[in-house]
């Protein structure tokens, strides 16, 4: 027993160590803190360089992200929409660095539990630079123009007909088309079908807004767009109103900022999340996660669902005989097979230790037992390295109108518990 502690630990100290390498290396401000009272809980490199802050200052452990806000309400909208969506995507608030300088930024955020406490990951793009550049190219057209032909990001404008008037050169470093091709392309050919459509509603918005002699509502959002090569890129569009000197609004301003990089660390952060760092498998927060919601599903759309519990047999003898490094290549190894006679809906994730759970969607109680005895007799028939020939117990349930996740996982466990009492390498069904 031990001894399979010592293992486990050692498995999550380096998944842990690889979220914290991951962590650090995300290129805006990231931060972790309490919902209650903002204490800081955590932080990257990149929030100390946005808010000019050390490691010392926010060492005593008492630094209050609240005390950031220049705008108190605005902590309090904060908090609210958290509160009844579960996240906030690209809020705009102003805050104060160290030294009392007053930057904008844009704050995306989601409740997440730690220790079963409540916190907020937090991720803070600092705008303040494309705020003054903004304000810039208002002021007049040729400066608009200087700033627009030299800036990394994409800078357009378009007439009230939807057609672009200007596309800063930048705009073929990022997508491989020319400024000229681009002026002549339709709306489904600068965005992909579900940016388009994100894109229309949002504006719609806006130019409600503007009939209603209302401002134009300054649009954010993350859009997906074709590149000449086949490829696809992901920007951030900020799209605010134009309007003229005697106040009429005349058209669009739009920056587009490639995020893609951004876009894969927030993938690589979701599948290390939700991963097992061994077996590169579905981890216990992913299979909670997963039987949460097909228990959800099958009780209001009475569709079937069916879960196996496996685990491999006399496995601390492997560990004693050939080490941990064998019995590791055990558990990967068993993890292919197990994929490779599954399907492509089936959820397979190491539940803990030796033991793994397979989620079977739209699946029969006698549809998931006979997989179970297919699972069985393909591990019982590969020779795994150094260790050869191994077994697994395997135990069954399906959904019944049970009154919770929990109660189809227990009798799964129980027909496990049984298949071990009877000998071993064999399936039990419950």
């Amino acid at each position: 027993m031990a001894a399979k502690l010592e293992s486990s630990i050692h498995v999550i100290e380096k998944a842990r160590s690889h979220f914290e390498m991951v962590f650090q290396t995300i290129p805006d401000a990231t931060i972790i803190t309490t919902i209650a009272d903002g204490r800081l809980i955590a932080y990257n490199r990149a929030f100390l360089e946005a808010t000019k802050y050390t490691d010392d200052d926010l060492a005593v452990g008492s630094f209050n992200i609240c005390d950031l806000y220049i705008d108190p309400s605005q902590r309090e909208s904060f908090i609210k929409k958290l509160e009844i969506d579960g996240f906030v995507e690209n809020l705009e608030f102003a805050f104060y660095g160290k030294n009392n300088d007053q930057h904008t930024a844009l704050i995306s955020s989601k409740k997440i539990i730690i220790d079963g406490v409540p916190h907020i990951l937090s991720v803070i793009r600092d705008i303040t630079g494309l705020k003054a550049i903004e304000a810039k190219l208002k002021q007049s057209e040729e400066r608009h123009r200087l700033l627009a032909d030299n800036a990394a990001d994409v800078i357009w404008t378009m007439d009230l007909e939807g057609r672009f008037t200007y596309i800063s050169p930048s705009v073929e470093k990022l997508r491989g088309y020319t400024v000229a091709e681009v002026m002549m392309q339709s709306p489904e050919e600068v965005l992909c079908p579900g940016s388009l459509l994100e894109m229309q509603k949002g504006l719609a918005s806006s130019m409600n807004s503007v009939q209603n002699e209302l401002p134009f509502k300054v649009y954010r959002g993350e859009l997906e767009q074709p590149c000449k090569d086949g490829t696809t890129i992901w920007t951030e569009a900020t799209v605010s109103g134009i309007y003229s000197e005697d106040g009429r609004f005349i058209g669009m301003l739009g920056v587009s900022r490639d995020i893609s990089e951004r876009k894969l660390m927030e993938a690589e952060i979701r599948r290390l999340s939700i991963t097992d760092k061994l077996t590169q498998s579905f981890n216990r927060l992913k299979l909670d996660e997963t039987l949460e919601q097909q228990f959800e599903w099958s009780k209001t759309s009475f569709t079937p669902f069916a879960i196996i519990i496996l685990d491999i047999d006399h496995f601390k003898l492997v560990n004693d005989t050939y080490g941990h490094q064998v019995g590791d290549q055990v558990l990967v190894e068993l993890v292919g097979v197990l994929n490779d006679n599954v399907r492509s809906q089936d959820v397979v994730g190491r539940w803990g230790g030796e033991e793994f759970l397979i989620i079977l969607p739209d699946t029969s109680r006698e549809e998931a037992t006979g997989l179970a005895e297919r699972l069985r007799q393909a591990v019982a028939a590969k020779i795994f390295t150094t260790a050869g020939h191994v077994t697994i117990s395997l135990g069954v349930s399906a959904f019944k109108t049970d009154s919770s996740p929990e109660a189809i996982v227990s009798r799964a466990d129980t027909a496990l518990y049984q298949a071990k009492e009877k000998g071993r390498n064999r399936v039990e069904v419950m």
